[in-house]
């Protein structure tokens, strides 16, 4: 029989920006004729969403680590320190939630701990006071309910958790209402701010503190402002990750032809410039933005 182990890592997630964040950048970007010979703007715009679900994906193999988020399992092992403490480094951050955890002898049992509430959340880090566990190794199998064991005892674990920045789209939103309704709630916490990007009727929404974790009905503090189409993007993302994917979409979109034309500053056409010179500037951009997001390995 064989012992398999399967990671949980997204390898996408929501586009970090919906057609109409897009279209309102200022790209001086021509993106009617995205597909050739054709005059539906449906069919334009399903090939926009497709350049910026690609530019999102390069964000993310960029910085090492998808950026929204999304809820991830690794298997580990950790030590014990001295101060009585677990002291766990998931692969991803920022850490948002500790959704599950056990710990004992991966050969036997795992002992699985009920209330994961007990743990401290730090960005890149997770404290679990080993008191609160409460145990000793066993040579007879998993590990037993008991004192703490003694300080650097390794010990074997199991983890899922959320990491990322919540990003998501609205399904509902009425103007003077304190909920509203988003696709996925992975990552939207309780005293927590998001964004609605919608244009004018944009605004900043805290979530409330009786909010339910992974409820889609999101309890805010004070009611909307606006009402909001469904499809509006609702996101905790940082705004330079928001730029770096404009960026980065309008670099994409850039190379498509061999010769694309780039505008001057004088009132006429420049030439003809190479690929790789059309898209160092936004790319060159983006990097800088997206620096402080990167995972180092």
């Amino acid at each position: 029989m064989a012992n398999a182990y399967t990671n949980t890592t997204h390898q996408f997630s929501t586009p970090y920006l919906t057609l109409d964040e897009f279209k309102n950048a200022p790209t001086a970007i021509d993106i009617s004729n995205l597909v050739f010979n054709s005059q539906d703007p449906d069919v334009q715009d399903a090939e926009l969403s497709n350049v910026i679900a690609r530019a999102s994906s390069w964000i993310d193999t960029y910085c090492n680590q998808v950026l929204a988020a999304t809820t991830e399992s690794e298997n580990m092992r950790a030590r014990i320190y001295q101060d009585g403490t677990l002291r766990i480094h998931p692969r991803y951050n920022p850490i948002i939630a500790l959704v599950a955890f056990s710990y004992g002898n991966p050969t036997s049992q795992m002992n699985t701990v009920p209330d994961p509430s007990i743990a401290w959340i730090e960005d890149q880090q997770i404290i679990i006071p080993c008191g609160n566990l409460g145990f000793n190794y066993s040579t007879q199998g998993p590990l037993q309910f008991g004192l703490p064991a003694s300080p650097r005892t390794e010990v074997f674990i199991n983890l899922k958790y959320v990491a990322g920045y919540a990003n998501t789209t609205i399904v509902s939103a009425t103007a003077g209402q304190s909920t509203l309704v988003v696709a996925d709630s992975t990552g939207i916490i309780a005293n927590s701010t998001l964004h609605i990007y919608d244009g004018f009727n944009s605004e900043i929404v805290t979530i409330a503190s009786n909010h339910t974790y992974g409820n889609s009905t999101v309890a805010l503090a004070a009611p909307l402002a606006y009402s909001h189409n469904a499809g509006v993007s609702i996101s905790a993302l940082p705004p330079a990750i928001k730029e770096a994917a404009i960026l980065v979409t309008t670099a994409m979109l850039k190379v498509r032809g061999d010769s694309s034309m780039t505008m001057g500053i004088s009132t006429s056409a420049s030439q003809s410039t190479p690929n790789k010179d059309k898209l160092s500037d936004e790319i060159n951009l983006a990097k800088e933005l997206l620096m402080p997001y990167r995972r180092v390995r």
